[in-house]
C-alpha cells in the first residue's frame, strides 16, 4: 500500500515537473526564437549518443552470428525513455509556441522571407501528410492491428525543426552538419575506448580481404552510421568549411568511419555523389558552355551514373536463387548473414506479397516483428531493406502514394538548389535514391538513430538552398537583419 502511495505521488510530481517544463520552453522558444532549432538539434544528438553508451552494449561475434547483449539494465532502459520524452516534450512545447505565440515574430525574422524567398510549407506538409499515412492509417485499418507511442511522436518531433529551421540565426545546415560530426567523432573515440561496444569483429562479408571489423560507434547499427557519414561527406565535399584544415580534417575522418562501418550502399552513394560534385564544379567553373549545355550535360551524367549505381549495387547483392536453397537449412542468424549480402530480392518478395494482402493499407506498423521475420525465414531482416516495399508492406498504396509525392517535391527542390550548391543537392539526392534502394532510409518511428540524422541533414540542405523566389515583392518589407547566407565556400 505504501509503495503504491509513493508511486501515485512521484507520478503526480513527475506530472507538475513536465508541465512546468513545457511552460519554460514555451517561454524561452519565444525569447530565444533564433536558438530553437540548434537547442532541439543538439538535444537529440547527445540523447542519441549518451542512449547507446548508457546502454553498454557488447558486440560479439561467434558460430551462430553476431550477438548483441546489453549490460545497462534497468538504469539504461529509464535513462532512454527518459531522454526520448524530454525530446518529445519539447518538440510538442515548440510546435504549440509556434501556432499560437510567434504569429508577429513569424513575418519579422523568417530567414526565408527576409531574403526574398518562399519558406518551403509544400514540401512540409508533403511529408507530414505521408508520416501520417504510414504511421498512423494502419493503425485504423491495417491487416494488423498494432499501435505505439512511436507512431505518434515522430510527427510533432519532425514539425518542430521544419518550423523553427525558419527562424535560426545560424544556418541550419551547419547545425546539422555539426551534429553528423558529433555522431562520426564520438563513433571513432567509442572505437578506442569502448571496443566492444563500437566494434563488430568478426564480419565475413567485408569489402576489404581479411578485414573482419565493422564500426557500429555510437549508433545502433553500423549501416545507420554509414549513412550519417555518408551524408556528412557529400555535405562537406559540396559546402566546405572555411578552414582548410577543419575541411580536410572532416574528410579524412568521415571517410575513415564510412569504410570502417564497411557499409557498401553508403560507400558506393558516397563515392557517386562526389563524382557529381567534382563534375558540377568543373562545369560551373568552364566560361565557355552555352545557357542550357551544361544543365543536359549534369542531367545525362546523372542518368549515366544512377544506371551505373542499380547496376553495381544489384551484382554486389544479388546471387542467384542462393538464399532459396539455403534457406530451410541454416539457422535464423545464418540466414542474417545471407540477408545482407545475398538475400534482398527474397525479402522484397515477402514485401510485396504482404502488401498485396491488403493493397491500401497494408499489414500495419508492426508488420517486421520478429515472428513474421523468423516465419518468413529471415531473423535478422529487420525491413524490407527497399524504401518503397517497406512503405508498401506496411501502409499499402496509400503510404506508397504519399512517399511518391513528398518525393515529387524532394526532387523538386533539389533540382532547385543545383545552382546554388553547384551539384550538391543533386549528389546527395542521388545518393539517398541509391540508398533508398536497399535500405529503408526514412525513420518514421525514431528520432534517435543515426540514420535519422543523415536523412534530415539532406532534407534541410535541399528546403534552405532550394527555397523558391518571391515574385511581385515590395523590397522594403523585409527586414535586413537575418543571416541568409547561401554562398558556397571553397578554396
Amino acid at each position: 500500500m505504501l509503495a503504491f502511495t509513493l508511486f501515485s505521488f512521484a507520478a503526480f510530481l513527475f506530472a507538475i515537473f513536465l508541465v512546468v517544463a513545457i511552460a519554460v520552453v514555451a517561454a524561452s522558444a519565444v525569447r530565444w526564437s533564433g536558438w530553437s532549432f540548434s537547442f532541439l538539434m543538439s538535444l537529440m544528438v547527445v540523447a542519441s549518443v549518451v542512449t547507446i553508451v548508457f546502454s553498454r552494449r557488447v558486440l560479439t561475434s561467434g558460430s551462430d552470428g553476431l550477438t548483441v547483449i546489453s549490460e545497462g539494465g534497468i538504469e539504461g532502459y529509464l535513462l532512454a525513455k527518459v531522454l526520448l520524452a524530454i525530446i518529445v516534450g519539447c518538440s510538442l512545447s515548440l510546435s504549440v509556441t509556434w501556432f499560437f505565440f510567434l504569429r508577429d515574430k513569424i513575418k519579422e525574422a523568417c530567414r526565408f522571407r527576409n531574403k526574398q524567398f518562399e519558406p518551403p510549407a509544400d514540401i512540409v506538409v508533403a511529408f507530414l501528410v505521408f508520416l501520417f499515412a504510414v504511421n498512423v492509417f494502419p493503425i485504423f485499418w491495417g491487416k494488423h492491428y498494432y499501435f505505439h507511442i512511436n507512431l505518434i511522436y515522430t510527427f510533432f518531433v519532425y514539425l518542430a525543426l521544419f518550423l523553427w529551421a525558419r527562424l535560426s540565426n545560424i544556418d541550419p545546415v551547419v547545425v546539422v552538419k555539426q551534429c553528423l560530426v558529433f555522431i562520426v567523432l564520438s563513433s571513432l573515440v567509442a572505437a578506442v575506448v569502448t571496443p566492444n561496444l563500437a566494434l563488430q569483429v568478426g564480419y565475413g562479408d567485408g569489402l576489404i580481404p581479411g578485414f573482419n571489423i565493422r564500426l557500429w560507434g555510437v549508433t545502433s547499427h553500423a549501416n545507420t552510421l554509414g549513412a550519417a557519414a555518408c551524408v556528412l561527406f557529400l555535405l562537406e565535399a559540396a559546402e566546405p568549411s572555411k578552414k582548410v584544415w577543419f575541411r580536410r580534417g572532416i574528410l579524412i575522418t568521415t571517410g575513415l568511419a564510412l569504410i570502417m562501418t564497411q557499409s557498401k550502399t553508403s560507400i558506393l552513394a558516397a563515392l557517386i555523389g562526389l563524382l557529381i560534385i567534382v563534375i558540377g564544379r568543373t562545369l560551373a567553373k568552364s566560361r565557355d558552355q552555352s545557357r542550357y549545355s551544361s544543365e543536359i550535360i549534369v542531367g545525362l551524367i546523372l542518368v549515366s551514373f544512377t544506371l551505373l549505381a542499380v547496376s553495381t549495387v544489384w551484382v554486389m547483392f544479388y546471387d542467384w536463387g542462393i538464399l532459396t536453397t539455403l534457406n530451410h537449412s541454416l539457422s535464423a542468424n545464418a540466414i542474417y548473414g545471407l540477408s545482407n549480402a545475398t538475400g534482398r530480392t527474397d525479402i522484397w518478395e515477402v514485401a510485396i506479397a504482404a502488401g498485396l494482402e491488403n493493397p491500401l493499407f497494408g499489414q500495419g506498423g508492426d508488420f517486421w516483428n520478429q515472428q513474421v521475420r523468423l516465419r518468413a525465414g529471415f531473423g535478422g531482416a529487420t525491413s524490407a531493406h527497399n524504401l518503397f516495399l517497406e512503405v508498401f508492406s506496411r501502409s499499402g498504396f496509400m503510404g506508397l502514394i504519399a512517399l511518391l509525392i513528398f518525393l515529387f517535391f524532394l526532387v523538386r527542390y533539389s533540382l532547385r538548389a543545383s545552382k546554388n550548391t553547384r551539384g550538391g543537392s543533386i549528389a546527395l539526392m542521388v545518393a539517398f535514391f541509391v540508398r533508398a534502394m536497399f535500405e529503408s532510409t526514412i525513420d518514421t518511428e525514431t528520432v534517435l538513430s543515426g540514420s535519422f540524422f543523415g536523412v534530415i541533414a539532406y532534407f534541410i540542405y535541399v528546403m534552405d538552398r532550394g527555397a523558391k523566389p518571391i515574385r511581385n515583392i515590395n523590397k522594403y518589407e523585409f527586414s535586413p537583419h537575418v543571416n541568409f547566407n547561401r554562398v558556397v565556400h571553397s578554396k
